[in-house]
């Protein structure tokens, strides 16, 4: 039984890619389009189905995972191993977490991110974007049309999630709204938190490297 769902659970790797893509790409529509009332509630029943999926998925894998979640080590192995499914299941359900909606793409994308080569790539190629765009999504969502915003247009909230993804904040853009405030609060944080593993998986590659190097080295004198 656990075989079986084991490998139905890899089999359905490339689907929640897709899904999570998608579940992205109605929330950019929802803002950026503006659809009439109609749209807005089909996009958001089709939007609730995705998210749906991802919350199955988590349930499968806590299933599949039966009796070793009865230990405090199977229990630390099982969110370890599965801390991802487990926030882009749970953060996203929140409106006011909205900008975690980037961790349904960044869930499908885990498996082929194993290698600290293809972390480094994760972070930089990957999370770095999705959440410069969901940020921009979110924060053009929380203060467009509000009195006092100076955030309106979609050029303005990807400026100001640059701005303050890499904490320079130049103040020409910020957010007046408490949602757009917690926006920007999550995204400084997760921002720091983006190039400080980005600074550590990269000085770990280049001492590997030098390890490496001089391993050789070594045993070409000997």
């Amino acid at each position: 039984m656990k075989q079986k769902l084991d490998s139905f659970l890899g089999k359905m790797e490339p689907a929640l890619l897709a899904l999570g893509f998608g579940f992205l790409g109605i929330y950019a529509f929802q803002v950026l389009a503006e659809p009439e009332q109609t749209l807005y509630e089909a996009t958001s029943v089709a939007q609730a189905a995705i998210y749906l999926v991802f919350l199955a998925d988590l349930v499968l894998r806590v299933i599949s995972a039966g009796r070793e979640l009865t230990t405090l080590q199977g229990v630390l192995s099982f969110l370890k191993t599965n801390w991802l499914a487990i926030a882009a299941a749970m953060l996203p359900a929140f409106r006011a977490f909205r900008v975690f909606g980037a961790l349904l793409v960044l869930r499908g994308f885990a498996p082929f991110f194993k290698t600290r080569a293809s972390r480094v790539g994760l972070v930089v190629g990957v999370s770095l974007p999705l959440t410069l765009f969901t940020a921009s999504i979110a924060i053009l969502e929380a203060e467009r049309g509000v009195a006092g915003s100076n955030i309106n247009s979609f050029g303005d909230a990807i400026w100001w999630s640059v701005a303050s993804v890499t904490t320079v904040g130049y103040g020409d853009r910020y957010p007046v709204t408490p949602d757009g405030r917690l926006v920007a609060s999550l995204l400084m944080v997760v921002g720091i938190g983006l190039f400080s593993a980005l600074t550590a998986l990269l000085a770990a590659w280049v001492l590997e490297g030098r390890k490496l190097e001089e391993d050789k080295e070594r045993s070409e004198n000997e």
